[in-house]
């Protein structure tokens, strides 16, 4: 039966290939959970104002040649919406 031995090799073969594949990826996978956590607990224990907005903003004033409407709601058709 040596027909037989051959096929219990093929199908070791494919199990440990397949093996293999998903320990490749698991380890990925593990790898990209752990950088992202890594990489929100350092942006989370920064003191930056980032995520908090206010409603002060230090703008430049609008140039002289900027026409303001004089009344009513400007008709842009919704142009900013």
């Amino acid at each position: 039966m040596p027909h037989g031995c051959n096929l219990d090799r093929q199908s070791g073969g494919r199990l440990r290939l397949k093996l293999l594949v998903v320990l490749v990826v698991v380890t990925a996978a593990a790898g990209a959970i752990a950088a992202n956590l890594l990489l929100l607990g350092s942006a989370a224990a920064n003191n930056a104002p980032m995520g908090r907005l206010s409603p002060r903003a230090h703008l430049p004033p609008a140039p002289r040649w900027t026409v303001r409407p004089t009344s009513g709601r400007p008709n842009d058709e919704h142009a900013d919406d």
